[in-house]
């Protein structure tokens, strides 16, 4: 006699259930996300505080979007020698949310106007004094390899 009551309400439940539409979810993967902040470091050979110094940081949701597809137009190409090198700025990307996340870029200037990035895993060996004084030490521990040509972006080339 219980089968009888409790065999059709096990088979309304499963298909209450199967027929539900499950929670949607907003998830999208990391790198197809703007994101919450930017922090742009230069590298400043004239300063005696450690370095990367933090220049600027980025909050705007527009300048955001702007930053998020600059990064992705870039073209592969290779890293001209140390020499040629004007600058070197770091690119922290930070995304907030329940599982928070920094990506690393560097932004490379050169003296003939062009304009290079590569992201990168940041560790505590990029901040020194001494290596504000090395480009070729900072730019060796990036390697020549994965680069990408950008365009100037006005926010961090001033």
């Amino acid at each position: 006699m219980k089968n009888r009551f409790l065999f059709p309400i096990l088979l309304i439940i499963l298909l209450l259930t199967a027929c539900s539409k499950g929670g949607e979810t907003n998830h999208q993967p990391m790198n197809n996300q703007i994101p919450t902040n930017i922090y742009i470091s230069i590298y400043k050979t004239d300063s005696t505080n450690v370095q990367p110094e933090l220049i600027d940081m980025i909050g705007d949701h527009k300048l955001l979007k702007q930053f998020y597809i600059w990064k992705e137009d870039g073209i592969q190409t290779s890293l001209p020698s140390h020499e040629k090198v004007d600058r070197i700025y770091i690119l922290q990307y930070s995304y907030e949310g329940a599982d928070p996340k920094s990506e690393y870029y560097m932004y490379v200037t050169d003296k003939d106007g062009n304009y290079y990035l590569n992201q990168f895993d940041y560790n505590d060996s990029y901040e020194s004094y001494q290596a504000s004084l090395d480009k070729e030490g900072i730019l060796n521990k990036i390697g020549s390899e994965d680069w990408h040509e950008v365009s100037s972006i006005e926010m961090v080339s001033k």
